[in-house]
Order: structure tokens, then C-alpha cells, then sequence
């Protein structure tokens, strides 16, 4: 690895599975210093294991008080936050009238409010070094409808909203905001419960992907912002290759 991030410190949510495992190994590897959060506290502590600076800790992103307080803590610890990967997610397949509004609110608290929590926590200190990359995990159904899966659409969609907006409220401080998608099938827990054989068959390791994440964190808004991302696209663009899986 080349230490692209040497001395950038950053956040990664839902770390302790899938794609944001595999991001917060990869920025580590690269130098970072990365702060892993996540709500499954035993699985998100193995990550103090792997090579380079890994600090795990428990955070449920859908607690506004929770978010403030571990933000502040890291803050306070680490000086700054150079870098947020908002990429906890999860995932339910139902026909509309089977959803309970209990589901929708967990979903959206998840998808959505976790996102926004984040954020607001992260923008006082971004604005005012006026530095950052905002890196928000969205989905091809944040742009097309799918069955059974309004809510999740809904969530990604908004996602997608929101990071628009936020990135015209962020570039006049320099600071990137984009959404990001695998671009390809990838192989992680939530994968395993939607997707059908013929995809399995072709599905990556989520460190296959991460090339592009370490791409968006170097980013200010003079650079790539205001974008929707396809990460595998950008890994092939990376490295000089077809776009074609």
C-alpha cells in the first residue's frame, strides 16, 4: 500500500460486516486512522486485530444523543474527522400494506436519520478547517424502484436527496460530499439473503471495491463532489481497465 491517507482520520459506520469492514481495513492499510462503528459491539471489536490503526467502538446511529456523544469523544481524541463513510444500512423485503410502522421507522432510523446524525455531527468541525470528504453508501435503489422493497427505496432515495443538498451546502467550504454504490454484485451478509444464484456467481469481495472509497476520501470539493458513484466503475477507471464487470 502506498499510505495515501497517511494522517487522515476517519469514521466508518456499520464497520463490523460486508462493505464497511472491508473500507475500514483498507483506509487502515493505508494509513488512517480509523474509527469503526457499529452497533454489533464483539463483531466490531475484532477489528482492533487487523493490521494498522483500528479503533472499534458500539454505536447505534439511530440514538441522537449517542451519535453526539461518541462524535464529540472522537473529536476530542483524535483532534478532527477528516473522513465519514456513512454506510450502515439494512434491509427488508414486503408487499406495502405488510409494512408495520414499527419496520419503517427502524428502517428510515437506520438508512436515513443514522446518515443525517452523522453528518450534522461531523459539519461544525469540517466547515471550520474547511476540509472533508462525506462519503454516503447508496444503491441502485436509490435511483429505481424495486418490488417489495419500498421502504428501502424510499430510504436510499432520500439518501440520494440529501447528499445533493449537502453538497452544495458543503462545497463553499471545500469540503466533498458524494453517494456511492457497489456498481457489482458483492459478497456480504446482507447479499447472502438477496441475492438470486445467478448473482452469487459473480458477486466480488467487498475489498475488490474499497479502491474507490480510498479515491473519494482524498477528495475535497475541488475535486470529484456532488457525484453518484459506481465503485466498481471507478476501480476499473482506477486502474486503466474496462468499465465492464
Amino acid at each position: 500500500m502506498s499510505g495515501v491517507l497517511d494522517g487522515k482520520i476517519a469514521v466508518v459506520t456499520g464497520a463490523a460486516r460486508g462493505l464497511g469492514r472491508a473500507v475500514a481495513r483498507a483506509y487502515a492499510s493505508e494509513g488512517a486512522v480509523v474509527y469503526a462503528l457499529d452497533m454489533l459491539a464483539d463483531e466490531v471489536a475484532t477489528l482492533a486485530e487487523e493490521p494498522g490503526d483500528i479503533r472499534p467502538q458500539r454505536l447505534d446511529l439511530t440514538d441522537a444523543a449517542e451519535v453526539a456523544k461518541v462524535f464529540a469523544a472522537i473529536e476530542a481524541e483524535a483532534g478532527r474527522i477528516d473522513v465519514l463513510v456513512n454506510n450502515a444500512g439494512i434491509i427488508f423485503y414486503n408487499p406495502v400494506e405488510a409494512v408495520s410502522v414499527a419496520d419503517w421507522d427502524r428502517l428510515m432510523a437506520v438508512n436515513l436519520r443514522g446518515p443525517f446524525l452523522c453528518t450534522r455531527a461531523v459539519a461544525p468541525g469540517m466547515k471550520a478547517r474547511r476540509a472533508g470528504a462525506i462519503i454516503n453508501v447508496s444503491s441502485n435503489a436509490g435511483v429505481v424502484g424495486g418490488l417489495d422493497e419500498s421502504t428501502y427505496c424510499a430510504s436510499k432515495f432520500g439518501l440520494e436527496g440529501l447528499s445533493r443538498s449537502l453538497s452544495h451546502e458543503f462545497t463553499p467550504f471545500n469540503v466533498s460530499v458524494n453517494t456511492i454504490t457497489p456498481g457489482h454484485p458483492m459478497h456480504t451478509a446482507m447479499s447472502e439473503i438477496t441475492y438470486p444464484p445467478e448473482l452469487r456467481k459473480i458477486w466480488k469481495d467487498p475489498m475488490e471495491l474499497t479502491p474507490a472509497f480510498i479515491h473519494l476520501a482524498l477528495q475535497d470539493a475541488s475535486g470529484i463532489t456532488d457525484k453518484r458513484i459506481r465503485a466498481w466503475d471507478m476501480v476499473q477507471e482506477l486502474a486503466g481497465t474496462s468499465k465492464a464487470p
